[in-house]
């Protein structure tokens, strides 16, 4: 047999030749084609008659926006052409489906009958892991077959509309679940949402999530950025979460939120915890006092926070929880300076008390200060640490943009002639990058 090179050369082909790659067994061909991209799949099903069908085969269909650009270039492909592509792919696939990604962002779509189908077809295929992203000003409405597949145990989903089912328990053996720019429609206030091996929750900017009561008992990794109207009721449930990252934006009328009290008793196990500015601002409102239970310790081993050094509350806060966490290891802070210099001198008279911190911080490490703006108080913050951290390694500052080389050189000295608790500290001052 004579064929053609790439370079325009006859090549003899002797047609007994053993193909290894097309006699491999089928696990190999997908251990091998398991990392490319689902269009290159395609393609590399045309070099052999035995590998024709192998992509209605493969496990994972990944139908993102690289893939559409891509196939519409390729075949000229009309607006109207996306869904009979889409439905050649699904329909025509044999054999589970491990790993379905499917991107409407980039495409022209217009029907969620369609969608209700391909979903429909997916999960009965055993899939695993299920992405839809639809980036759109258009919401279209979760098909509700993706709430109670048994096979599910990865979702993630951007702008839907969410009308939960009356089913008592949905996504039954779902492990992680990201929800981006969701609105949820419960059948009634107060839904419960039951999904008893969830392991990892993220909101990020959903709407009505206040509407929901959510029981997940294994939840260990809990993310909300920017989910409005979060308040005490919904961590009722969470009480083994062990890492949570709140960052909240809105403004939430007084008491509506939930405080430092609150969160701290309802998720007693948590080993880390970043919260943003406004988070902190929220969490304070209440006597001090009542803010940290003193005959309780916590559990928190990393505190990433961002805090304004020129509010009391927030000085008082962030010491008063380091003080309780006697397993604490590392902290980072981003100075937030925002406010008006109302409180310096009560920071100021807080901070040289002697009574402010009567106790060692045995554990911490590593202390992180990102965007310092060399303040008095900010230094007062930094000698207190230094003093009282017997086990500190390493502290970095950090410094803004606003600071010049020479303030830079000058709180390194600063820094290196505070008196320091551990003797093999190493100080880093040091622009960002």
């Amino acid at each position: 047999m004579v064929d053609m090179n790439n370079r325009g050369t006859e090549v003899v082909i002797d047609e007994n030749e053993i193909d290894k790659i097309s006699n491999l067994p089928m696990d190999i061909l997908d251990k091998i084609f398991k990392d490319m991209s689902f269009l290159e799949l395609v393609k590399t099903c045309v070099l052999s008659q035995k590998w024709v069908h192998f992509w209605a085969m493969h496990p994972i269909l990944v139908l993102d926006g690289e893939f559409f650009r891509k196939i519409s270039g390729s075949i000229k492909l009309t607006k109207d052409g996306f869904s009979g592509l889409i439905d050649n792919i699904v329909f025509r696939h044999v054999g589970s489906i491990v790993k379905f990604s499917l991107d409407l962002s980039t495409i022209y779509y217009n029907n969620n009958r369609d969608l209700g189908h391909w979903l429909i077809w997916v999960t009965s295929k055993c899939v695993k892991e299920l992405t839809l992203k639809n980036h759109k000003h258009k919401h279209y409405i979760l098909p509700f077959c993706v709430f109670d597949c048994p096979t599910l145990t990865y979702l993630d989903v951007t702008n839907f509309i969410v009308k939960l089912p009356s089913s008592k328990t949905l996504f039954p053996n779902l492990l992680e679940l990201t929800l981006k720019s969701i609105k949820f429609r419960p059948a009634k206030a107060n839904y419960v949402l039951n999904a008893p091996f969830l392991t990892s929750l993220t909101l990020i900017s959903c709407n009505g999530v206040h509407l929901l009561t959510i029981f997940a008992p294994r939840i260990k990794f809990l993310t909300i950025n920017d989910s409005h109207d979060i308040c005490a009721n919904f961590f009722v449930n969470f009480s083994n979460v062990r890492e949570l990252l709140f960052r909240e934006e809105s403004y939430y009328e007084e008491g509506r939120f939930i405080t430092w009290s609150d969160l701290l008793s309802l998720c007693p196990n948590l080993t880390r915890l970043v919260l943003n500015n406004s988070c902190i601002q929220h969490l304070g409102a209440e006597y001090f006092p009542k803010r940290f239970d003193q005959s309780i310790p916590y559990h928190l081993e990393h505190i990433t926070l961002c805090v304004t050094f020129l509010d009391l509350n927030q000085v008082y806060d962030i010491l008063a929880l380091i003080r309780r966490s006697p397993n604490l290891r590392s902290l980072e802070i981003d100075v937030f300076n925002t406010l008006r210099e109302i409180n310096i001198g009560e920071v100021i008279h807080y901070l040289e008390d002697p009574k402010c911190i009567d106790q060692q911080f045995e554990k911490l490490e590593f202390v992180e200060l990102r965007k310092f703006e060399g303040t008095h108080f900010e230094l007062m913050f930094l000698k207190k640490i230094l003093g009282y951290s017997p086990s500190l390694s390493r502290i970095i500052v950090e410094p803004s943009d606003d600071i010049d080389v020479a303030e830079i050189l000058d709180l390194y000295e600063e820094l290196m002639m505070f008196l320091k608790a551990s003797p093999r500290v190493k100080v880093v001052v040091a622009p960002h990058g």
